[in-house]
């Protein structure tokens, strides 16, 4: 008996000492392999000493004395804290099929992409040598050595991510049609059936004659993936041309979204010209986009930058430029060529844009931060006219009493459409669109479910307003008689009322939008499945949707509806003349690496509006060095 009693306890000792060696070595390596900024390294391929200076907020600040070694530094950051990232996306982009092809750029261009490229080589190496932890959880495990970058890479990522604009762009109505619009229905369905983009970038300009500086204003929207990393990467890249400063996509060596001391430039989503199919697109224009971008930096004022891109063919993208007096577009297209207009967004930011005379820093920021939802301040008088002057009266579907149904109208009569997250309002208003978008489309696309758990505001004013005769869509098509949209909206109202009252109870007081509207943002390993995925993931109870100016798009499940995961993931205010005239607001940190304190610092900024103050002036940027 003592002999079975010792051994087992050697074992179980043996077992827990194993196990604290282990958990002793995975936390060694974890900590090592977050990267110190303070350290210093020697490295092949660069021309002369560079200085990378980390901000508050880990922005880096490169100088060198040659635009090669900046770029080369860049790259050499990128890979540091977000390495992962860029091996995630050149898998996703197929990168090994790019370096097939054989790619010529202009001598700028390429010098830059191969000195990138030679930077994050760098950091590949530091890796290699071992001592670094494998520079993070999801590289530790990859377990295989990591392949050097190439300058092709920096070309698929760049397609990729016109690609995916492209694949936004484009409607999958048709495929769910067959083409054709159901018997009995108006001619205008495809066209009604349009929802909005799950990526795309915007840019508004305000010109001089309108600002307090006396300088034009650029404002950039993007939305994407509200991904962990950020698809975003702050930068100043100090270049002998002059400072560079703005948002860069991992992967790419040049600012994206930004300014340089003469210039700021941004993008709009247009699509593919008419001439040039979706499939055909991204080889061409992703050259063109990485030349326009290159070029950008060498441009001193806004009609420079349209001359310097003028020979290249189209993106996909319109390029918004503004010097110290003009603004500038290229290609210069009227807005109906390029696309339609996302109608309710910019019917709120008219309404926004009518009340300001002249504008400043901070009035632009309230803009880009504004919240109220023109679709329900044009849907909801559709969807209530009746149901205000009929509340107490009817009998409707369900447990819902009329005096619930009263409280509620008469709150929705009160409001003025702000998607406020601790409002009820704005959840009511969403669960009712939804119930009347499945009650309509379900009937007509039943083995189709994301056709009406899509937000389709178009289709519901067309119908509610009763455009081309739009109202026949409210007919049941297995019921004899003919259904109303009248019926259908108290029906939908009361499935709304009865689906937040089985999760929040019969209280309206106590409902809130936040509740419901949560983005969540998840952190994912290289490879996906992996027992990484989702151990460092954000969540937030926000306000908006996805037709406001600050906005979100909902998931398509069923168990949380209004869940997002994708929305505006950056925001851009800049002027000239002004050296701190430099704003961003991006979802979560420089780091790509969950045990780094620069992770999520941006997190509680972001979710506050609490914009970066982004200088070239590298006095200011040491005074606070991280």
């Amino acid at each position: 008996m003592k002999t079975v009693f010792r051994v087992t306890l050697r074992v179980f000792l043996a077992l827990a000492a194993a196990t604290t060696a282990t958990a002793a070595l995975v936390g060694y390596l974890l900590l090592a392999s977050v990267p110190d900024y303070d350290e210093d390294f020697t490295v092949p391929g660069i021309r002369g000493p560079v200085d990378i200076l980390r901000d508050a907020s880990a922005i880096p600040h490169i100088s060198a004395a040659s635009t090669a070694d900046v770029y080369f530094a860049l790259g050499f950051v990128h890979a540091q804290d977000r390495l992962g990232q860029m091996l995630r996306a050149r898998r996703s982009a197929a990168a090994e099929a790019m370096r097939q092809r054989r790619v010529t750029f202009g001598r700028p261009v390429s010098a830059a992409l191969d000195a990138y490229a030679d930077g994050v080589n760098a950091w590949i190496s530091e890796l290699a040598r071992g001592g670094r932890g494998g520079g993070g959880p999801e590289l530790l495990m990859l377990g295989a050595p990591i392949q050097p970058w190439e300058p092709s890479d920096s070309l698929a990522l760049a397609r990729a991510f016109l690609e995916n604009l492209q694949i936004a762009h484009s409607s999958d109505e048709s495929k769910i049609m067959g083409g054709q619009v159901p018997a009995g229905r108006p001619n205008n369905a495809p066209g009604l059936l349009s929802h909005r983009r799950d990526a795309s970038l915007d840019v508004w300009a305000v010109p001089a004659s309108r600002t307090v500086s006396g300088a034009p204003i650029l404002a950039a929207d993007v939305t994407g993936p509200l991904a962990l990393p950020s698809q975003w990467y702050l930068a100043d890249l100090q270049l002998p041309s002059g400072p560079v400063v703005g948002a860069t996509l991992p992967g790419i060596p040049f600012v994206v979204i930004g300014r340089s001391h003469s210039l700021l430039w941004g993008f709009r989503s247009i699509g593919p010209p008419a001439e040039v199919t979706t499939s055909e697109l991204p080889d061409a224009a992703s050259e063109a986009f990485l030349a326009v971008l290159g070029r950008l930096t060498q441009s001193s004022s806004a009609s420079d930058a349209a001359g310097k891109v003028a020979d290249l063919p189209p993106t996909g993208l319109q390029l918004v430029a503004a010097d110290g007096q003009a603004v500038e577009a290229w290609p210069r297209c009227a807005r109906p060529t390029c696309e339609p207009a996302r109608d309710f967004l910019e019917v709120r930011r008219d309404v926004l844009d009518d009340r300001q005379t002249v504008y400043s820093i901070e009035s632009a920021i309230a803009v880009q931060q504004d919240v109220v939802s023109a679709v329900a301040r044009t849907l909801l008088p559709l969807m209530a006219r009746e149901l205000w002057f009929d509340a107490p009266a009817v009998r409707g579907e369900g447990i819902t009493s009329s005096t619930l149904r009263s409280d509620v109208l008469n709150r929705l009569a009160s409001w003025n459409g702000e998607m406020e997250r601790l409002a009820p309002e704005p959840l009511v208003f969403w669960a009712w669109a939804r119930a009347l978008q499945q009650r309509i489309l379900q009937d007509e696309f039943p083995a189709a479910d994301h056709v009406w758990r899509r937000p389709r505001p178009d289709f519901l004013h067309a119908v509610l307003s009763d455009r081309e005769g739009s109202a026949i869509w409210c007919d049941v098509r297995l019921s004899k008689r003919r259904e109303t949209c009248d019926e259908l909206l108290l029906a939908s109202f009361d499935d709304a009322l009865n689906w937040i009252i089985d999760r929040y109870g019969d209280d309206p007081s106590s409902w809130s939008w936040g509740s419901e509207h949560v983005m969540v943002m998840k952190w994912s390993a290289i490879r996906s499945g992996s027992v990484l995925d989702g151990v460092a993931d954000l969540k937030a109870f926000a306000g908006g949707g996805p037709y406001t100016q600050k906005s979100t798009l909902f998931d398509e499940g069923e168990a949380n509806p209004f869940e997002s995961r994708s929305g505006t993931n950056f925001q851009a205010v800049m002027t000239l003349g002004e050296d701190t005239a430099s704003h961003f607001i991006a979802p979560a940190g420089q780091s790509g690496h969950p045990l780094s304190r620069f992770y999520d610092n941006l997190f509680s900024r972001w979710k506050h509006a609490d914009y970066l103050d982004m200088s070239s002036d590298l006095s200011i940027a040491r005074s606070a060095a991280a």
